[in-house]
């Protein structure tokens, strides 16, 4: 008899993936990293035309026996401008081998990013932050909003982006989607002085966030700069805050948020709190007080989109959603 898999593409993706299903299906998965009951690759990035960058990501959710890699065109500008940014997650039975279902990639990367910070938010940031800011007003800057204040009680949202039109278009969807206060910021510094919650998600190569604008008490995400030769935040926001990891291996080397302060010998591995999946296991402390500032350092691991593929894998063998291929 001929195996089956089940395609699942960006439509159904969306359909079956929600919000808060996928921060709880990362707080178990970065639990499961801490433990050692996942494995992750190295992550593989061939350059191509136009910036783009073609990048192979494979994991392993041992507790689980699925194994999988998502494998995916991160674009440069041309291909954004174009739409023309794709990506599949293949997940395999590791027992069987057999090949369950191949799960659109773009459809589970916003998704399954901004759960990811609302998971570590929910371990960091202080259970009264009510003003969130929001450093790029894209897609994942909307992902993010609608992440946090599904484990916040967020009353006031500042949103910037490098193109003002963005920023008001994002403001206006965030007051109509969820009913807060959304102000749009000329600047950076305009947004982070009054949050709570800071959310850089922007891809600069530059940083945008700097450490003297953090009041006591906040929390950043810092979730756009992954290459070690580009940082959304600057060495003092470093310097300032208990720093936690998404996976140490890869924060590290990853990230310029945290590569470049170590070049300058300003900040040190060792001074890195610990992998936010023990702090959510109860195995560290996160927050210790109300004025200290925590920051969250989100590379964006492969065992994450292999557990929101998986996640929208069951469902749609539940609802009977996608397309059967047999081979």
């Amino acid at each position: 008899m001929n195996a089956s898999t089940r395609l699942v593409d960006r439509e159904t993706v969306a359909r079956l993936l929600g919000m808060e299903d996928c921060i709880a299906e990362m707080e178990r998965t970065l639990i499961e990293v801490s433990a050692g009951q996942s494995v992750n690759l190295q992550r593989q990035m061939i350059p191509q035309p136009e910036g783009n960058m073609f990048a192979i990501m494979g994991s392993a959710l041992t507790a689980q026996s699925l194994v999988g890699s998502k494998v995916i065109v991160f674009p440069g500008q041309k291909a954004k401008e174009n739409g023309t940014s794709q990506g599949i997650i293949p997940l395999f039975d590791g027992g069987t081998g057999a090949l369950l279902a191949v799960v659109d990639g773009e459809g589970i990367t916003g998704v399954r990013t901004a759960a990811t910070s609302a998971a570590a938010t929910k371990a960091l940031a202080r259970a009264d932050a009510s003003a969130l800011a929001i450093l790029g007003a894209g897609r994942l800057g909307r992902l993010h909003i609608e992440a946090i204040c599904s484990v916040r009680p967020i009353e006031t949202v500042y949103v910037w982006d490098i193109a003002p039109a963005a920023t008001e278009s994002c403001c206006a969807w965030a007051e109509q989607a969820f009913g807060v206060k959304a102000v749009p910021c000329k600047t950076a510094e305009e947004a982070v002085v009054p949050a709570d919650i800071v959310c850089t998600v922007t891809q600069s190569a530059q940083p945008v966030l700097l450490g003297g604008w953090l009041k006591p008490g906040a929390h950043v995400n810092a979730v756009g700069a992954c290459a070690p030769h580009v940082r959304e935040v600057d060495t003092a926001a470093v310097c300032r805050a208990r720093v936690f990891l998404d996976w140490t291996e890869a924060a590290l080397r990853d990230t310029g948020d945290l590569v470049i302060p170590v070049q300058e010998g300003a900040w040190s591995p060792e001074e890195a709190v610990g992998e936010i999946g023990r702090v959510l296991a109860g195995e560290l402390p996160g927050r210790r007080d109300e004025g200290e500032i925590t920051l969250f350092e989100s590379v964006g691991i492969a065992v994450e989109d292999l557990a929101a593929a998986a996640l929208v894998y069951r469902l749609a063998e539940e609802q009977d959603l996608g397309t059967l291929a047999s081979w």
